[in-house]
């Protein structure tokens, strides 16, 4: 965090299948709570805490728990088709849902949007309240008009910047340079709704751990700083695997400080404190 000037970070709790522990879908998430939290808690003022819960079970006293072990916000999977066992607005979701926006809690949702959209319009609207922030410009880094109408539709929904793996990356970061304009037209129109984010889940045990983290906050970083910067690129011939570059937004001070610190300070809220 010191070397790429970042003072505070959101960490997020990972089930089994998606922090190289093996499982399926949410096997293990209250291992991946558990992690979070005491690493949370051996850096104070460092690093901010999401946990996940499934939103079938509408454990609201494990919800209670992880609140009083110092969780400050909640990471939800279910919009994404691995963790999808039931309808985003299923009727067993209404109880979680509904303290999550009783609670004020700041909540980060994975959602597809090609294949869940409808479902994720349902709960924007049965919840008006919610502090939802959709990641990875709301699953629409290939289809910013879509990303575009949902933002319209519904005035508080926030979205990320942060790109992932390899290859779901490379697509997102190809297709945002052909639309470098568009973008930086949103960025212009909602200032105040865009957050920068990477996506990494590393093992400690992996020795390229430290150098994917460094490309990850990097190209992340560059995508809204720098005029280029480097990821993998996929080509006709070779998989994403291999070095490339691509045309950044360069953003100007007025639209970068937001999505770099301001709009995230706002979203958190008591979580900074």
């Amino acid at each position: 965090m010191a070397k790429h000037r970042i003072d505070r970070a959101v960490v997020l709790a990972s089930p089994d299948l998606t922090s190289g522990r093996g499982g399926s879908g949410l096997a293990g998430y209250r291992t991946g709570n558990d992690i979070v939290l005491d690493a949370a808690a051996a850096h104070p003022g460092k690093l901010i805490p999401f946990v996940t819960v499934d939103l079938g079970h509408g454990d609201l006293a494990y919800l209670a728990e992880l609140r009083r072990r110092g969780a400050c916000g909640v990471k939800l999977y279910q919009g994404h088709n691995l963790f999808h066992e039931r309808p985003l607005d299923d009727p067993s979701h209404k109880a979680m849902w509904q303290a999550l926006s009783d609670q004020s809690l700041p909540v980060l949702l994975h959602a597809n949007t090609v294949r869940y959209r409808s479902e994720l319009e349902a709960v924007l609207r049965a919840f008006p309240d919610l502090r939802v922030v959709c990641a990875h410009l709301c699953g629409s880094r290939t289809d910013l008009a879509r990303m575009e109408s949902l933002m319209e539709a519904f005035p508080r929904l926030l979205v990320d910047t942060s790109h992932g793996s390899a290859g779901p990356a490379a697509e997102g970061f190809a297709n945002l340079e052909r639309e470098r304009a568009q973008l930086v037209r949103l960025f212009s129109r909602w200032p105040e709704r865009f957050l920068f984010g990477t996506d990494l889940v590393t093992s400690g045990l992996d020795p390229l751990s430290m150098e994917l983290w460094d490309l990850q906050v990097e190209s992340n970083m560059g995508l809204l700083k720098e005029d280029n910067f480097r990821f993998f690129r996929r080509t006709a011939d070779q998989p994403a695997r291999t070095l490339g570059t691509y045309q950044g937004l360069h953003l100007p001070p007025e639209l970068l400080g937001p999505a770099l610190g301001q709009n995230a300070a706002r979203w958190l809220g008591a979580c900074l404190r």
